[in-house]
């Protein structure tokens, strides 16, 4: 397996195993989500060999939608932290990473990539996989976890979407670490702004544990996605997303049986072999071919 693809789902098992502990020690996930963009944004700047002038980033094409995507990446980064404390990791896991249909289907439409009828019954097991991976164990009310988990399997696809189009066609590969900067700059303001939003309403600020919690949050974070984009410049969207999707599926629920002595029900047990179905039947021609 390509290096950069290892590391990026090392680090996003990681990062979705964090969130656990969120609920453990009573981490208040928006303000810990604040200061893990800014560490994320520190390390993009301060890991380069070379740091652009803001002249330079200003005038790139990336420019514009790292905004985009910096809001996004807090507003889904706080759905995620709560779908993982309500409901489950490995049911969050499944309904963030199978969202790699969204690039596959851009790829066939877009990029000219293959598809055949194989990729095609992929897709109807992944969606199948995500109906499956609902669970109401911890009496969360059923109709808003399927609206959590739908956020993020839509929200997640157009922002994977958003990112394999930057790579391909605005990204030089000296840019990555500089665009992903910028990027977890803007999500870090604008979560910012909600805090102080929240603050003006009565709510606390941060407190040590939630800084903390950031801290070690932000490292993953930067990893996962740095080394994700990296790996896009070796291989295509199409093997990229279907197989880091697959690792962190099962990396990530190994570890929350492991550490968490999360019991994988005979309805979760289907719906985590139909995600790694699905993803092997879309990913099958440039695995096997």
């Amino acid at each position: 397996m390509n290096l950069s693809l290892f590391i990026s789902i090392i680090a996003t098992s990681i990062l979705f195993n964090i969130f656990k502990f969120f609920e453990k020690y009573k981490v208040v996930s928006l303000n810990a989500i604040i200061v893990n963009y800014m560490v994320a944004s520190s390390l993009a700047f301060i890991i380069p060999e070379e740091i652009k002038p803001f002249d330079y980033v200003i005038h790139q094409s990336w420019f514009p939608i790292s905004i985009l995507l910096g809001f996004m990446f807090v507003v889904l980064f706080q759905v995620m932290a709560y779908s993982s404390q309500k409901i489950d990791i490995s049911t969050t896991t499944i309904a963030n990473k199978i969202t790699f249909i969204f690039p596959t289907i851009m790829g066939i439409l877009f990029y000219s990539e293959d598809w055949n009828y194989l990729k095609l019954i992929g897709f109807i097991v992944a969606i199948t996989s995500i109906i499956l991976s609902v669970e109401n164990k911890r009496k969360f009310p059923k109709t808003k976890s399927y609206l959590v988990i739908m956020a993020l399997f839509f929200g997640g696809g157009i922002l994977e979407s958003l990112l394999s189009y930057c790579q391909k066609f605005l990204i030089q590969p000296f840019d990555t670490s500089i665009f992903f900067g910028y990027l977890f700059l803007f999500a870090f303001l604008f979560g910012l702004l909600i805090l102080i939003w929240n603050i003006k309403k009565g709510n606390k600020g941060p407190s040590k544990k939630d800084i903390f919690w950031g801290l070690i949050l932000g490292v993953p974070n930067y990893f996962s996605m740095y080394f994700l984009l990296e790996s896009l410049n070796e291989l295509p969207s199409s093997t990229v997303f279907p197989i880091a999707n697959m690792g962190v599926i099962l990396c990530s629920t190994i570890t929350s049986v492991l550490l968490f002595r999360e019991r994988i029900s005979r309805k979760k047990s289907i719906a985590l072999l139909c995600s790694i179905l699905a993803i092997l039947l879309i990913s099958s021609h440039d695995l096997f071919s």
